[in-house]
């Protein structure tokens, strides 16, 4: 078991690829803290790791406020002793309107959810992976953190900016054995999916599925636990070597048409 009695966290862990990821970080057998605002969502990844015999505990928490972040960490580490692991997860669409159809509120909104979660988390986790003698972040970027999207300019911008984010403190926390990565999945088979595809193509959900299925050499989506596998990957000794990089798991949809 790569995660063996490790401390892994996993924000947006609700559904989707958050809750096949903290599945999956149990399975290999770490301790999870499930965390998302959802409650009925997050008590059910829970109680899904618990009766596959893992070891999890679920966290009601606004990721985008500094003071519910660090004390949910503080309360793990209490808790269990350490933390080892942090999958910095959660995420909105946003609307799908061009970048002059956006409201402030909604720009706010978006870039608070998607990339200041991701800059709270790491700042409240990096004391507890030093203390820990080091570990591994692993955030949720998107392909939308590699090429542009029309339409979903706010969360393009939030997902760009998680990549930055990502390179900057694999370089600041290198020397403390912290390690920093970002995946980037395509279209993946997840609620925040279909409500792309809902407000892309409102009377025609369906053929917003095929057009973003068709952007995919495979032709198809990516099931949450196919992303899943490469976030437990990264958490893991067995990727003490990468760190700051960004990985495409999109079935080529950045490759090229």
């Amino acid at each position: 078991m790569t995660l063996r009695d490790k401390v892994v966290i996993v924000t947006g862990a609700a559904s989707g690829i958050g809750r096949a990821t903290a599945i999956a970080s149990a399975a290999e057998g770490a301790l999870v803290a499930v965390v998302d605002r959802a409650a009925d969502g997050g008590r059910e990844t829970a109680r899904l790791i618990e009766e596959a015999g893992g070891r999890a505990a679920f966290h009601e928490v606004d990721v985008t406020s500094w003071a519910q972040i660090e004390t949910c960490f503080a309360s793990v580490a209490s808790a269990w002793g350490r933390i080892d692991g942090l999958v910095n997860n959660a995420g909105i669409n946003g609307p799908t309107k061009d970048i002059l159809g956006y409201s402030e509120e909604a720009w706010d909104r978006v870039i608070a959810v998607n990339l200041k979660s991701v800059w709270l988390g790491t700042k409240a986790a990096v004391p507890h992976l030093r203390r820990a003698g080091g570990g591994s972040i692993v955030n949720t970027g998107s392909t939308a953190s590699l090429i542009g999207y029309a339409l979903l300019g706010g969360y393009t911008a939030a997902k760009h900016g998680v990549l930055g984010l990502t390179r900057t403190a694999a370089v600041e926390y290198a020397l403390d054995r912290i390690r920093v990565n970002c995946i980037c999945p395509g279209p993946v088979d997840t609620p925040l999916m279909r409500g792309i595809e809902e407000t892309l193509m409102p009377d025609d959900p369906v053929a917003a599925r095929e057009l973003f299925a068709g952007t995919t050499a495979l032709k198809r989506y990516a099931l949450p636990e196919e992303i899943a596998g490469l976030a437990v990957f990264l958490l893991g000794d067995d990727a003490s070597y990468l760190t700051g990089a960004a990985y495409s798991i999109d079935a080529g949809v950045t490759a090229g048409h």
